[in-house]
């Protein structure tokens, strides 16, 4: 619509539309007395004193305002700014063809090694690992198998009807046999008479129908064996450079995060700029966002919602998310700038961080799971807190956010070149365990990194480990 720079008129009327008060202070009248000029000059001073005096308010309201980063900015805007800048550590390549089909290749040389010929398993993170065929796919009461052989040769089993869709699948393999089964068939006795395999290994995913129909169809079933699990226990250059990208980047962002987090907000609104985060990465909503305040952090996985935060309370951010499905588990006990806790409090954040000390300084080639579990108990337990340290020390990291091996009192298991593990003590005491120690409210303190076995020694793929609850 073309407009002119004229006023609009009224209909009829003859003279130009004026603002209000410009009317008021135009209109033509008489000379005027020299009290009334008196009166609109001094009108003039105190409107301008008045915006003047609104605009400082505003100002100072901006700057000193402790419910937000800045006014009219989301926790997630105050986080960007800082967050943007390493969004860079994401350019990883994805793990390549080449990749895979050397996997395939040591599969078979362990498959051999131990007289089996062919592990089977449903979609999973050991399809994902072997041949690029997602865990997402839905399960059904009608089996589809992947089906790795002792010469590395590749097929998979399929109901014929859902032939088209799979075969759509963006699987990696050198050469593939397809075997199919009608509904009026039992893909078991299908898949012993196409294959004529007489002893298969299972993923340890697998359901239970799947081992008992190749029992039933008489093909031998043993268990998944702790060979075949170290093949992916054990990450390759292009799954480390995965996880330290993508775990680096999940440490920046509680970085980033921790300065726009207000006495308060409360955790559903931290959880949502967190997730957001990620997504505005380009690497989805994440895996997870636990956020939790004060004595809500003394239940490891999350305690009742809609808690805001308080003066003297710590932040527990544990938080996940993942990068060509290879996935980030990361946890800070924070405090946010200015913000304040009793120094008795304080001790216990640096019990638990002597905890997370003591168990990297084991995770070593060759050193068992059992004893760096029990040297990170060792701080805790010389602080009178062992029985509030509740549960292990941590679990493996890959295509899994918990996976081999597992860093526990029970398990004998050695450390490996190139396995990563988690380091995550913690100390939790609920408000009603409280005055055991003493204390009249709870918290939960709980510091996490996923460590890479080197034949140094162990290094944070976050880059480095929290040093305070203001620098994690």
């Amino acid at each position: 619509m073309h407009t002119t720079d004229r006023p609009l008129r009224a209909p009829g009327a003859d003279i130009e539309a004026k603002p209000l008060l410009g009317a008021f202070l135009d209109r033509p009248t008489a000379p005027a007395p020299r009290a009334a000029l008196a009166n609109r000059s001094w009108l003039l001073r105190a409107l301008t004193v008045t915006g003047l005096l609104v605009v400082a308010a505003a100002i100072t309201f901006i700057t000193t305002s402790d419910t937000t980063a800045s006014l009219g900015t989301s926790i997630e805007e105050c986080a960007w700014a800082a967050l943007e800048e390493h969004v860079s550590l994401l350019d990883v390549p994805p793990i390549p063809r080449s990749e895979f089909l050397a996997r395939q290749q040591r599969l078979a040389a362990a498959l051999k090694a131990e007289g089996v010929d062919a592990f089977i398993a449903e979609p999973s993170a050991s399809t994902a690992y072997y041949a690029n065929v997602s865990a997402a796919f839905d399960l059904s009461e009608r089996p589809f198998l992947v089906i790795l052989d002792s010469r590395a040769e590749f097929s998979y089993l399929v109901p014929s009807f859902e032939a088209g869709r799979i075969a759509a699948l963006d699987m990696v393999y050198d050469t593939k046999a397809v075997i199919q089964w009608d509904e009026t068939q039992s893909p078991y006795a299908v898949l012993k008479d196409k294959t004529k395999l007489g002893r298969v290994m299972v993923d340890e995913h697998a359901r239970f129908m799947i081992a008992a129909g190749l029992g039933g169809a008489g093909i031998e079933v043993v268990p998944m064996s702790a060979t075949v699990q170290k093949l992916r226990a054990v990450k390759q250059e292009s799954e480390i450079a995965i996880l330290r990208g993508i775990n680096r980047f999940t440490r920046q962002l509680v970085r980033a995060l921790r300065p726009c987090i207000r006495v308060g907000m409360t955790q559903e609104e931290v959880t949502q700029a967190a997730k957001a985060l990620f997504t505005r990465a380009g690497v989805g909503e994440g895996f997870w966002a636990i956020i939790l305040f004060g004595d809500q952090a003394a239940f490891p996985h999350g305690g009742k919602h809609g808690k805001t935060l308080q003066h003297g309370e710590f932040v527990l951010i544990d938080i996940g998310s993942s990068l060509h499905s290879y996935g980030s588990d990361v946890t800070r006990t924070v405090l946010p700038p200015s913000a304040t806790v009793s120094k008795e409090l304080l001790d216990m954040w640096h019990t638990v961080h002597a905890a997370q000390s003591a168990g990297f300084e084991l995770m070593h080639p060759n050193q068992t799971c059992s004893d760096i579990d029990a040297a990170s108990r060792k701080p805790v337990e010389a602080a009178g807190l062992g029985p509030y340290y509740t549960h292990r020390l941590g679990h493996g990291l890959g295509l899994e956010m918990h996976e081999h091996p597992y860093l526990n009192g029970a398990n004998k298991e050695k450390l490996s070149i190139g396995e990563v593990a988690t380091n995550e003590p913690g100390i939790y005491v609920t408000t009603e365990q409280a005055s055991e120690i003493g204390w009249k409210t709870g918290f939960g303190i709980r510091l996490e990194d996923p460590i890479l076995v080197t034949k140094d020694g162990g290094e944070p793929l976050t880059g480095r480990r929290a040093l305070s609850p203001y620098d994690p």
